[in-house]
């Protein structure tokens, strides 16, 4: 049965539907690995990390004339959504993948191998703003990472750093951290408290909003929900190289992350990408 079968038949019981979780199919798994909760500094508030992985590889396709899923791609002897999961397993409490309601590609299945709860687009919209709805939906701490599937070098440093600044005026005001390197906002790399961003982007949806860049962009206008600019001196103090912000979008962005693990294949015990 595909997996997207196997999550509707998760919550087409009598019982899920009357505690509406019908809406939104879902795998949760029933722990998260028990090192996820040490790794965070004292006072820290918790974090989910939110892997966006329903996208359709449509640019990485033409390059590469492939259909796989940039997930899929093995990178460095791992698949690059078990890198992203790896790392960030070692900075947050929970992992959320945000998959397509009718997705049929191996992603889900592999989402729940890594012990991840895997929960699909909030209905009726679709695309990036509805797969960070639906994860922040499905998060159950103050704070969450949202990060495009795609990005095999997500440094945990970084990461931390973010929640930090996302924490810095106490754990009443909470404010959302989004990376602004080489003048782009990166709002698939960020930070965003649930309270205030989840009817955020519920409301931005629902007006026909469709690019996460604008939503922050009409934010950070506006002046709420508050909205801290990572800046790229922010970025470069845990992560020298941005690598964190690397994508795969196209067969040459694969060749040059295959050249980043290349030049550090040789490595003394102590090395991490970060």
């Amino acid at each position: 049965m595909p997996t997207h079968q196997k999550l509707n038949a998760l919550t087409n019981t009598p019982k899920a539907r009357k505690s509406g979780l019908a809406t939104h199919p879902t795998h949760k798994p029933p722990t998260m690995p028990a090192n996820t909760s040490k790794a965070r500094k004292s006072g820290e508030p918790p974090t989910t990390g939110i892997v966006l992985g329903g996208g359709l590889s449509t640019r990485f396709a033409q390059s590469s004339q492939t259909n796989q899923s940039k997930l899929l791609i093995h990178l460095g002897g791992k698949l690059v959504l078990s890198r992203v999961a790896d790392t960030l397993k070692m900075v947050c409490s929970e992992l959320v993948l945000v998959v397509r309601p009718d997705q049929a590609d191996d992603v889900p299945d592999l989402g729940i191998a890594l012990n991840m709860h895997v929960v699909a687009d909030t209905a009726p919209y679709e695309g990036p703003l509805a797969g960070i709805h639906a994860g922040l939906a499905a998060s159950t701490t103050p704070l969450s990472f949202v990060i495009a599937g795609d990005h095999p070098f997500v440094s945990r440093r970084l990461v931390s750093a973010m929640a930090a600044a996302a924490a810095v005026d106490g754990p009443d005001s909470l404010s959302a951290v989004v990376p602004r390197s080489g003048g782009t906002l990166n709002p698939l790399h960020a930070i965003y408290p649930r309270e205030h961003w989840l009817p955020y982007f519920a409301h931005a949806m629902s007006e026909g909003d469709k690019s996460p860049r604008y939503v922050i962009e009409q934010a950070i206008a506006a002046d709420y929900p508050p909205v801290t600019v990572f800046t790229d001196d922010d970025i470069e103090k845990v992560d020298p190289r941005k690598l964190s912000l690397m994508n795969i979008n196209t067969q040459a962005n694969l060749n040059e992350a295959r050249k980043v693990l290349d030049s550090r294949r040789f490595t003394p015990r102590h090395h991490s990408l970060g």
